[in-house]
């Protein structure tokens, strides 16, 4: 009887073990998508920006050529922004994105029931080659980074 009950244990703590694990691994794993979606969310309001400047007749890097990422300077921007704001400016080195109550979108300016996120994005953009924009966007949470590089050119 002192036997059976010994390796039952041992099964649990085993069974125990392996259910940690699996649910550790989810979390990362589901982690790593919704950091890489919103990065290539900043990727399509840097490609709005760029349309948006074609449709009103504006120079075609309006507004993109002050996110060079040199340290920790950078953009900033929410998935309805018409303008990229300074990822330095913020006090805590860019603001944590919170989820909209309501409606599910991701926002930094958080409202009474919003749910704070641990991600952050940074949009940097290499205007050193002319006719042509190189973003990348790196998306920070706890302790890992993930990127998200495109191309955007002037071919209008």
């Amino acid at each position: 009887m002192l036997v059976a009950c010994f390796l039952i244990s041992i099964a649990l703590l085993g069974a125990y073990a392996g259910i940690t694990k699996y649910s550790q691994q989810n979390k990362q794993a589901r982690e790593n998508f919704v950091a890489s979606m919103l990065g290539q969310e900043g990727v399509e309001i840097v490609r709005n920006i760029r349309d948006a400047n074609w449709v009103n007749g504006a120079a075609w890097d309006t507004g993109l050529t002050a996110c060079n990422c040199t340290g920790t300077v950078g953009c900033e921007a929410e998935f309805d922004d018409t303008a990229l704001v300074s990822y330095a400016d913020w006090p805590t080195n860019g603001h944590y994105l919170y989820i909209e109550n309501g409606t599910g979108f991701y926002r930094y300016v958080s409202g009474a029931n919003d749910t704070k996120t641990p991600f952050r994005r940074q949009i940097c953009i290499d205007t050193s080659v002319a006719n042509e924009l190189h973003i990348v966007v790196n998306m920070f949470w706890a302790s890992h980074q993930t990127s998200i590089k495109e191309d955007l050119y002037d071919w209008k």
